[in-house]
């Protein structure tokens, strides 16, 4: 059988490109391999199609194969400067999705690294943040953090609200309440809807435990239940307002609710407090405090 003519590669790939942004991915990974495997001798424009290829799989989140062909395309003396830029956070992206946290970090790094526009790394300063923020590890998640709040435009606003609930629990770790107050605040002056204030809330809710306001913490706790009633979080609402009920001498309300909260997480990360909370619900009084 004889190879295909150029032609013929130029219209399977054209075809790949009209399917990738119309956004029928299998389509595109299907002709982009085709045209790969009939430009094998072709060492200049074979790592662009890799790239492609890459691409296509991580749209259709196959990140194993994805960071396949990145890989393959970062080796090529033929890739610009940009296109390495896109292959390192792609691949980097894409080891974060497979848990693999360590490649995440370092190819994410090595992205930032590379000469190009600052602006197009917001994502990828993001990211960085993220995944250091996830770790627990707030020292290292602020920088990555304040860089790409400083790069998010208009068209980012769902990447610029993340970040700021982020930066709002970093200063919080850090022990900076008036900063992480205002930071919640301006979280939820800037929520889309309703619904979408209630992390702002709960990132309120810490400071206030955090500054024993407890009158203030049981209003956001029953402000986040009353605009999602499914929110993320509800074991550490419940142990809020089971604590602010205990503090003000709640006693009906810390009736309702310290039952269900015992019932429902028995081994729930706030189990070393129901004792006390427990001490205090049938004796009818604070309990004496330690020290």
């Amino acid at each position: 059988m004889n190879p295909p003519t150029k032609k013929q590669i130029l219209a399977t790939l054209k075809v790949a490109q009209d399917a990738f942004r119309k956004q029928d991915y299998e389509t595109a990974l299907e002709k982009y391999l085709w045209v790969e495997k009939n430009i094998q001798d072709d060492a200049e424009n074979l790592p662009i199609i890799w790239i492609e290829i890459g691409w296509s799989h991580y749209l259709l989140h196959n990140f194993s194969d994805a960071i396949e062909f990145f890989e393959r395309a970062m080796k090529s003396l033929y890739i610009n400067e940009k296109q390495l830029f896109d292959c390192l956070r792609l691949a980097g992206f894409s080891y974060e999705y497979t848990g693999n946290m360590d490649k995440a970090i370092a190819y994410l790094q090595d992205a930032l690294a590379r000469n190009v526009e600052e602006g197009l790394k917001r994502y990828t300063y993001f990211e960085l943040g993220k995944i250091f923020f996830a770790q627990n590890l707030s020292l290292e998640a602020k920088p990555y953090l304040e860089k790409a709040r400083a790069l998010f435009s208009e068209e980012d606003k769902e990447y610029s609200q993340t970040t700021i609930y982020y930066l709002g629990f970093v200063a919080f770790f850090e022990g900076d309440n008036s900063k992480s107050e205002k930071l919640f605040r301006e979280y939820i002056r800037q929520a889309p809807n309703p619904k979408s204030q209630a992390p702002g809330y709960f990132g309120l809710a810490h400071v206030f435990y955090e500054k024993k306001e407890y009158t203030a913490l049981i209003d956001v706790c029953e402000k986040i239940i009353h605009l999602d009633k499914d929110f993320y979080d509800k074991e550490t609402l419940a142990y809020f307002l089971c604590r602010g009920y205990m503090e003000l001498k709640m006693w009906d309300e810390l009736d309702t609710f310290l039952p269900s909260l015992i019932d429902v997480y028995p081994e729930g990360r706030y189990k070393a407090a129901y004792p006390q909370l427990e001490w205090a619900h049938q004796n009818r009084e604070l309990p004496p405090r330690e020290g």
